[in-house]
């Protein structure tokens, strides 16, 4: 990963696109400034695939598998993944099998 990147979870990115939608009207009216076609489509994207309420709910609830030696890669994709089961996880993601909680 690119250094001074981030990971967004689909909830973190639906929160961005939603804040960034709402200065849409001040935006569009900028001729330096265009707006994407694709926005509406990620935007949409993130709002379907998002499992949580809220970043925070994201944070609170997946932040504690840090201390199992979970990292932000791995937390990020449980969170836009919505696993129901540990077997689930494991499939989706076999690193976390391997190095983590066995």
């Amino acid at each position: 990963m690119p250094p001074n990147s981030i990971l967004l979870s689909n909830c973190e990115a639906a929160e961005m696109l939603q804040k960034i939608q709402g200065h849409m009207a001040i935006l569009s009216e900028d001729p330096t400034i265009k707006i994407p076609e694709s926005f509406d489509k990620a935007f949409q994207y993130a709002k379907e695939g998002n499992h949580f309420t809220s970043a925070k709910s994201v944070k609170e609830i997946l932040e504690p598998l840090k201390d199992y030696g979970v990292n932000d890669g791995e937390i990020c994709m449980i969170a836009n993944i919505g696993p129901e089961t540990i077997e689930e996880v494991y499939a989706l993601i076999p690193s976390l099998k391997v190095s983590v909680f066995c």
